[in-house]
């Protein structure tokens, strides 16, 4: 298949069909050029945006409005028929409507809620009918936080600052220090995580990158300057030695031994948080994992009690010992 711009033709197409399905008031040529540019990196020439458009409006419904340089272009709303669903494929779109309801409480997770309804009402009754028959059989519990206090408005003007590569200005609480302060900060991606919303990105106050969670952040501007992501970022790695949120500049190889009923629990909830896990023959489990900083996995391990053992770094024996002594000395003083 031809190649433009650096994608095949259909993976450019479908993105025209994308970003026509974002704007229901329609969008000019030079719209379409804009968007592909700042959402997709994608570069072609205004002759070739309007003969995909051509090709599209063969299968899909864009309408057109306007005339000569003033022509926007539409893709009309249209329903879903005559589509045979599998019994497992609407177990799926049931599932994915239940995991959603979970963040239902926060003004995005109400909106994502409310646009999967929509899909489900558009499918014939008869499927309709079967997912309400599911909702009497399988129930599906919220077991995570949602973060209530972020606006769409505010995820939108960071999206939109990562996308144009622009500063921000923003004032944040930081709940370390308990105090409020303007940071000027170059955001590079918005994660999700335990269902909270968290932007990363290079703190000019700190000279670093860092994390700062969404609903924190009081006030936010996109400033005129504009910025490159630091070429020593890397997405993956930059997650990939913290044991929850919190991240540090050193490494550290941490080995934990169970025994008992932790050995079970650990092998059973939590052996996709670790980098290997060796199973002994008198039932036992040793845990590996390299992290990052010591906070987060500290308490983790102090929840399992006389039945974790700190196998290595020294560093972390230590603190796991002092904060015993300390829990030890509450005890007493009752």
């Amino acid at each position: 298949m031809m190649k433009n711009g650096g994608s095949t033709q259909i993976e450019r197409q479908w993105r025209i069909l994308s970003i026509l399905s974002w704007e229901n008031k329609g969008m000019s040529i030079n719209q379409i050029y804009s968007r592909l540019t700042k959402s997709f990196g994608e570069e072609v020439s205004l002759k070739t945006i309007k003969r995909d458009i051509d090709e599209l409006s063969l299968i899909f419904p864009i309408s057109e409005e306007g005339e000569g340089r003033g022509i926007k272009y539409k893709l009309e709303k249209y329903k879903i028929d005559n589509i045979i669903f599998s019994v497992y494929e609407l177990f799926s779109l049931y599932f994915i409507r239940e995991i959603i309801r979970k963040y239902a409480s926060s003004e995005l997770g109400e909106i994502a809620f409310k646009l999967i309804e929509r899909i489900i009402s558009f499918i014939p009754s008869l499927y309709n009918d079967y997912i309400d028959r599911l909702c009497k059989a399988f129930l599906i519990q919220k077991d995570i936080n949602t973060d209530i206090d972020v606006k769409v408005d505010d995820l939108k003007i960071i999206e939109e600052a990562i996308l144009d590569k622009k500063r921000i200005k923003i004032r944040y609480y930081s709940f370390t220090s308990d105090s409020v302060s303007d940071r000027e900060v170059d955001p590079y991606m918005i994660y999700m995580r335990n269902g909270y919303y968290y932007l990363t990105g290079f703190c000019k106050m700190h000279n670093e990158i860092r994390d700062f969670r969404i609903s924190r952040i009081k006030d936010i501007k996109i400033l005129t300057d504009t910025f490159e992501i630091s070429h020593s970022f890397d997405r993956v790695k930059y997650y990939m030695y913290s044991w929850d949120v919190l991240k540090g500049d050193k490494k550290y190889l941490v080995k934990i031994k169970f025994i008992g009923n932790a050995a079970r629990l650990v092998k059973e909830f939590d052996r996709c948080r670790a980098d290997e896990i060796i199973e002994k023959d008198d039932g036992s489990l040793l845990f590996i994992k390299t992290i990052s900083q010591f906070d987060e996995i500290k308490r983790w391990i102090l929840g399992y009690g006389s039945e974790a053992e700190v196998i290595e770094p020294i560093e972390l024996k230590d603190i796991i010992k002092k904060e015993i002594i300390k829990m030890a000395g509450k005890i007493k003083e009752i």
